[in-house]
């Protein structure tokens, strides 16, 4: 059996780029460091890398459940980082924003919208323009 931490550090730098789950762990100090390494282990060694999702999929579901707890700002941006690498395009990661207005309200997806918005433009990413009233 392929070990924990192993397995999810390749998960994770199958998303981040290679030795990044290493400077995950690394940024971190002293006890907090076990703290990364469970994250690793539980999050992408054992969430992220079963089956029935592709990667692309399970970043958008993470991606519309920070904006519904709201205040993971930090969280959201790593991960608008991780959809694109993981192959959504920024129409699909600001839609999925828009969708969970409906649940977590207007203050959490136009922070979160911002969020991501900077974030995509800080990848390079262009931004489509919007559909307006008239567009939709």
């Amino acid at each position: 059996m392929v070990d924990r931490l192993e397995k999810g550090k390749a998960k994770f730098n199958e998303l981040y780029g290679e030795g990044k789950a290493d400077g995950l762990v690394e940024m971190q100090t002293g006890l907090a460091q076990d703290l990364a390494r469970y994250g690793i282990e539980f999050n992408f060694g054992d969430i992220y890398s079963r089956p029935g999702l592709t990667l692309a999929q399970r970043e958008m579901a993470t991606i519309a459940a920070l904006v519904a707890l709201g205040g993971l700002e930090p969280q959201l941006q790593g991960h608008t980082r991780g959809a694109i690498n993981a192959g959504l395009t920024a129409t699909e990661i600001l839609e999925t924003v828009i969708h969970t207005v409906q649940y977590a309200g207007f203050p959490r997806a136009l922070n979160a919208i911002r969020v991501v918005t900077d974030a995509l433009i800080a990848y390079g990413v262009e931004i489509p323009p919007a559909l307006g009233p008239d567009k939709d």
